[in-house]
């Protein structure tokens, strides 16, 4: 889902991207450097992988020690689900408006990510639903 939702951003002209896995080492001040921040997780029992949560604390930590500035930021979300429903995308939402990020539509949310029975491949649909999120989210920082 990450890689379309980057794709989509990637066919504005003047937009550049940068996919961080979270999980992986890079310095939470990169967000001070970024206009727009997407986030997304699978659902885990019901909630953010524990790595995404992990990091939305350290995020919020970080903005409440005035070490990041996100107040204004452009943002995105995106989840897939096989169970628990499609909540987590507004968990998401939720704690990106906290750090005072204006989460732009249109969220994607899909069942598993990859249209309703896991594949390792997401539908034509998943892919263009993420490919709009990104575009959609590129265009907000561009106007």
């Amino acid at each position: 889902m990450a890689k379309a939702v980057v794709e989509g951003a990637e066919g504005v002209v003047g937009v550049e991207v940068e996919l961080l896995k979270v999980g992986t080492a890079f310095s939470v001040s990169k967000l001070n450097e970024v206009d727009a921040i997407i986030l997304g997780s699978p659902t885990v029992y019901g909630s953010v992988t524990p790595e995404m949560g992990v990091f939305l604390e350290c995020v919020k930590a970080h903005v409440e020690a005035k070490r990041l500035k996100l107040s204004g930021k452009i943002g995105g979300a995106f989840a897939s689900y096989e169970w628990d429903g499609g909540w987590v995308v507004e968990k998401i939402k939720a704690d990106m408006t906290a750090l005072g990020i204006k989460v732009q539509a249109p969220m994607v949310s899909l069942a598993d990510g990859m249209g309703g029975r896991y594949t390792a491949r997401l539908t034509d649909d998943a892919q263009q639903q993420c490919q709009d999120l990104g575009r959609s989210i590129a265009e907000h920082v561009m106007s």
